[in-house]
């Protein structure tokens, strides 16, 4: 039996949707324990818990804004498309979604370096902009950041651009497995 739970998010002014820990969470409901971490994620270009490379990050920092490669294990039934949702839970102001990526191909188990799948979407990210926010937390502050893949059950029914907190209810309404990768930036 699903126990569904509800949980107030706080994202400054713009009130959008947050992610937790337990998946995802904010002004929807979100199953506990319904949901294995059964995905795999991993990145030929870090490790988990490990700083970051740069050029990944911004260019106040240093980088280039590059989306970084990721590789995942493919849920195997059930499965009729795939998410990706960067977060930094370390903001001043809750959770910052750097990207979401959805209606990724169900069969895909990575994303190259500095390319977009193919027919998948983006949605707006806690800045309202489309595509990827590379990591830039200000300067002396240590933050992490998760890279959360979900395997869903069917596409979510949502085009390019559509509204994040949108995006993180369908995403979740949909979600059969997940995995997720942390990693670190900033301290300089």
């Amino acid at each position: 039996m699903m126990t569904t739970l509800w949980r107030p998010v706080c994202l400054a002014a713009v009130g959008l949707l947050s992610l937790s820990g337990c998946g995802l969470v904010g002004q929807t409901k979100i199953v506990r324990g319904s949901v294995p971490d059964s995905i795999t994620v991993t990145s030929p270009a870090f490790r988990e818990g490990a700083p970051i490379p740069v050029r990944f990050a911004c260019k106040g920092a240093g980088g280039q804004g590059k989306t970084p490669p990721l590789r995942w294990s493919v849920a195997s039934t059930g499965v009729g498309a795939q998410a990706l949702v960067v977060d930094d839970p370390d903001a001043p102001s809750g959770a910052y979604v750097h990207w979401v990526l959805f209606n990724i191909d169900a069969t895909a188990n990575e994303i190259l370096e500095g390319v977009i799948p193919r027919h998948a979407e983006q949605a707006l990210s806690t800045a309202d902009k489309v595509g990827y926010a590379p990591p830039c937390p200000p300067k002396g502050e240590l933050h992490r950041y998760r890279f959360t893949v979900y395997a869903l059950r069917d596409r979510v029914p949502l085009a390019n651009g559509a509204k994040l907190n949108q995006v993180l209810s369908e995403i979740a309404e949909r979600t059969v497995a997940r995995g997720r990768m942390t990693v670190r930036f900033g301290g300089q």
